[in-house]
């Protein structure tokens, strides 16, 4: 299925609205589910953020939300399999979810770049031929450009984050209700201007840890109707041209 951007909602977290809560277990699994103590636990479709867990594959990067039940959350497009240690349950800070809440971010266009990795090569004198393995991912970039609107609230959430360099998280919300999240560093806050133009506004940054994709859509969500989302048209034979 191919789907339109049109319709695409840009989200940044409103860092005043946070709710967190105890993570009293979690499972080393693909994906992760997560106990979180007792209490208003999240919904499915909300984006969660744990910290202080002291697994690297889910600490401090945001995830949506997939199933909940009796206070198990499952971590949408996470794989904890790798970690070694347990969970920090004991600790201070012991581990913890942030619920996060977002205020919309009004583009005209976004890109989420995740260029080429480095590699390393392993090669020895007895090979034949360059061997090499996978090193780490390089850093991903994101850029959101849209208009300057002073008494836009998220646009003042990212000059703040741009002014303080504490993350933030973005939220992409396809029509379809599919998306992505991650963390964000914001280090571009742009203001242009021009005879006969609107006054423009581009923020940006870099990507800080993994892009986490989900196809499980926000509470309340409501497909587009219309062209927002269409499937390509059926191959069909076509004639071909016979020699005389």
């Amino acid at each position: 299925m191919r789907i339109s951007s049109q319709g695409t909602i840009i989200m940044i977290d409103d860092d005043s609205t946070l709710t967190t809560q105890l993570i009293t277990a979690a499972t080393k699994a693909k994906p992760c589910t997560i106990t979180v103590a007792a209490g208003a636990t999240p919904v499915v479709g909300d984006i969660i953020v744990p910290r202080h867990t002291g697994w690297p594959s889910i600490d401090a990067m945001p995830f949506k939300v997939s199933a909940v039940a009796a206070g198990v959350v499952t971590l949408e497009d996470s794989d904890t399999t790798r970690e070694v240690n347990l969970i920090n349950t004991t600790g201070t800070p012991a581990a913890t979810i942030e619920v996060t809440k977002f205020l919309e971010l009004c583009r005209s266009n976004f890109t989420a770049n995740q260029p080429a990795g480095n590699t390393i090569d392993v090669t020895t004198l007895c090979d034949t031929a360059h061997r090499i393995v996978a090193g780490l991912p390089a850093i991903g970039t994101w850029t959101a450009a849209g208009f300057y609107d002073c008494q836009d609230a998220a646009l003042t959430r990212a000059r703040t984050a741009y002014r303080t360099g504490e993350d933030v998280v973005i939220d992409v919300r396809l029509p379809d209700g599919c998306g992505f999240a991650f963390m964000a560093i914001v280090n571009t806050f742009d203001v242009t201007l021009g005879v006969n133009a609107a006054v423009a506004n581009t923020v940006g940054g870099q990507i800080d840890g993994r892009v986490n994709f989900y196809k499980t859509p926000a509470p309340g969500f409501v497909p587009m109707v219309g062209e927002a989302a269409f499937s390509p048209r059926p191959q069909t034979d076509q004639p071909q041209q016979v020699a005389a």
